[in-house]
């Protein structure tokens, strides 16, 4: 590597580099020395810092963005979601595929190791829709036997286990629904294998712990899935030790591709967390949002509100058409109880200086969710928290201006959007379905907003975000086109900040990266088509031909092999 202190180790030129500054200037060409961007402007500015040495790219008029960051993104799950560590169920039609799919599967599993699965989805298996039996351990007893088999819903709210995984767990007809979960059963009282929310964690807790080795090589693979789609930063939104603990052992070893931006949650993987479980777990961690460094970071604590609207543990301002209006997951016997613990949980963790991001998809949870962290700055003010609501799947019209007015953002999840209208509309209504993920009218309100796959439970496509912002086709509920109103689009200048520097800016982190700019860190992807002219359907298919990570290429489409 060069030492002339006068030229660059990289420039690229001869394209649109799409800065998403302040006024989203669009150059031609990008210097980068070291770990950071050097300068940008045109191809003759930026030639001058061409030496012997340097790398030039040229461009040929593709694009070039910031790097894009997902800001909802599980990233060890999404690893460990795919084959061989877990069955993917995501394309399985009936309980005939099922047993293929999951006999297929245990082909090369050793004795005592259980059979893990995923992606499975209650409207595409044809006797798990409504009005069939419903997912029930029969469908698996038969192909699965006496080997502990747990298949996790899309959602990742619920699972379905086999009779021998519910043995394991000592699930039973006389045994109670946890906190914030639900142990389904059939008419004669007996489980039947579905296990809602926290109740899931009855049974996954007794799986055994892949190796170290395993599941390092899952998240560093999963990091270089990414890398090929122009990611360079995520945020994990449930980490808790042990995957903690991973993370530094990646960065240690001097192996991470992506930015990992993390939501501490102690309680995985249950969802219900409870004032005391809270107040235990941040008397020892000794610790608040900013810890680490650019590559791994502390960014605050995951916190849980409710379920999600297809468990029907949404928590609704009004009821599901078949009746019920959900529920909070926090401890507590009665609603009152489960309100209070949650703005106590909310208040603690304000307090130790932990951003807040609280998964929320019901109207009422949302309101909940709002209230708590509204006390808290009140009580305790703290102007660059930035806490924020995850998925806002249903907000009331009333919470806009509370949010905007105390700086609480809101991270979208548009590929929910994309993908669950056949689940979701049945659930809620045609009407409450067509006002879900407002990204629109929350930016129209002056909140602040970032775009995220939700990964596992969506493939990380941000690609397909800007589509469906922009007004391109959605699968509709019954096979037929839909598209977003205009009212409900975003320009694509907008979208394009909600998987770039709006990320940045929930980290705390737009001063280092989230557009290309002098100074910043040296983030970035170079796609084959410009995604400010592609039209809406092609924008699916932007592809990017190159990633760089601080000044490291991870990814180029040119390399051999």
């Amino acid at each position: 590597m060069r030492r002339n202190d006068c030229a660059a180790d990289v420039v690229f030129r001869g394209g649109r580099v799409l800065t998403v500054d302040r006024d989203f200037t669009v150059a031609s060409a990008v210097a980068v020395t070291g770990e950071r961007i050097r300068a940008v402007g045109s191809d003759e500015s930026v030639g001058e810092l061409i030496g012997p040495d340097t790398r030039v790219i040229e461009l040929g008029g593709r694009a070039v963005l910031p790097g894009i960051n997902d800001a909802h993104l599980h990233l060890a799950l999404f690893g460990l979601s795919s084959p061989p560590f877990s069955v993917d169920l995501s394309g399985v039609r009936s309980v005939a595929a099922l047993g293929e799919a999951l006999t297929k599967g245990s082909a090369g599993l050793a004795d005592g190791e259980w059979l893990i699965g995923g992606g499975w989805r209650e409207t595409t298996i044809a006797e798990f829709a409504p009005g069939a039996r419903g997912p029930h351990r029969e469908h698996l007893d038969a192909v699965t036997g006496p080997r502990p088999a747990v298949l996790n819903h899309v959602s990742l709210h619920s699972v379905l286990a086999n009779t021998a995984a519910l043995r394991v767990a000592g699930i039973d007809r006389d045994t109670a629904d946890p906190a914030g979960g639900r142990i389904v059963r059939d008419a004669d009282g007996e489980p039947t294998g579905l296990l809602l929310e926290s109740a899931a964690g009855l049974v996954t807790r007794h799986r055994p712990r892949l190796p170290e080795r395993r599941r390092l090589d899952a998240i560093a693979s999963a990091m270089r899935t990414l890398n090929a789609l122009g990611i360079t930063s995520v945020t994990d939104p449930v980490v808790w030790p042990e995957l903690l603990r991973d993370y530094l052992s990646l960065h240690r070893e001097d192996r991470m591709t992506v930015r990992v931006n993390t939501l501490l949650h102690w309680d995985w993987p249950s969802p219900s967390t409870s004032s005391d479980g809270i107040r235990t777990a941040l008397g020892y961690a000794g610790l608040s949002s900013g810890l680490g460094d650019d590559w791994l970071r502390v960014g605050g604590v995951k916190l849980f509100a409710d379920g999600v609207p297809g468990n029907r543990t949404a928590w609704l301002n009004q009821p599901y058409p078949e009746g019920g209006s959900g529920g909070l997951v926090t401890a507590g016997a009665t609603e009152e109880a489960r309100y209070a613990e949650l703005l106590d949980i909310i208040d603690q963790v304000h307090r130790h200086r932990l951003q807040i991001q609280i998964h929320v998809t019901g109207d009422r949870a949302a309101d909940a969710a709002i209230d708590g962290i509204v006390r808290a700055q009140r009580a305790d003010p703290w102007p660059r928290a930035r806490h924020a609501l995850i998925h806002g799947t249903l907000l009331s019209e009333e919470s806009l201006p509370r949010l905007a007015e105390y700086g609480i953002g809101v991270i979208t999840s548009s590929l929910m959007k994309t993908y669950t209208r056949a689940s979701m509309e049945p659930v809620i209504g045609a009407d409450r379905w067509e006002r879900t993920f407002p990204a629109a009218a929350l930016l129209a309100a002056g909140v602040a907003v970032a775009d995220s796959s939700d990964a596992p439970c969506f493939f990380p496509d941000w690609r397909r975000g800007l589509a469906t912002f922009a007004g391109a086709g959605f699968p509709g509920r019954n096979g037929e086109t839909a598209v977003l109103p205009p009212e409900r689009r975003l320009g694509r200048e907008q979208a394009i900040r909600l998987w770039t520097g709006a990320g940045a800016y929930f980290e705390h982190a737009e001063d280092r990266k989230g557009a290309l700019q002098r100074g910043k860190l040296a983030d970035l992807v170079v796609l084959a088509q410009d995604p400010l002219t592609t039209d809406p359907e092609s924008l699916p298919g932007l592809t990017p031909v190159l990633t760089m990570v601080g000044g490291r290429i991870v990814f180029d489409a040119a390399a051999p092999g």
